[in-house]
């Protein structure tokens, strides 16, 4: 198990761990405001700069929570492996994406595009950054 925590210490995406988070359906849990857990499947991308990043449309609870409360926890099994697994634990930071130019760039990843999406592409969206501090593997 790897554990890349506080202290100055790397908060990278290990190699042996990428392809969890690249063009994969990842878990994310954010906090409702009476402190449960609320998680939902979420497609996700990691960049080669090693950010991993989202589209969410800004009228889901899950917007409203992570507004609230900036922070989340990512987490994405191997199909092949059950045991090889990520957590990334994170703070947020959002941009809006009035043109959906990266929401269309996230569903191409999955071989999707706005047409077939078309109901979610009229959504008013944002695009939510995760910014590591504990990644476990």
């Amino acid at each position: 198990m790897t554990d890349r925590s506080p202290a100055g210490s790397e908060r990278r995406i290990p190699e042996t761990h990428r392809d969890l988070l690249t063009a994969a359906t990842v878990t994310m849990s954010t906090n409702n405001a009476d402190g449960s857990n609320q998680s939902t499947a979420i497609w996700a991308h990691l960049d080669i700069h090693g950010t991993i990043r989202t589209s969410l449309a800004k009228d889901r609870q899950k917007y409203r929570n992570l507004l609230a409360r900036p922070h989340a926890t990512l987490f994405s099994i191997s199909p092949e492996d059950p045991f090889r697994t990520i957590e990334v634990r994170a703070d947020v930071s959002f941009t809006h994406d009035p043109d959906h130019t990266f929401f269309a760039q996230l569903l191409a990843l999955y071989g999707r595009d706005l047409q077939i999406f078309s109901a979610q592409a009229a959504e008013d969206r944002v695009v939510v950054s995760f910014h590591p501090h504990r990644i476990r593997t």
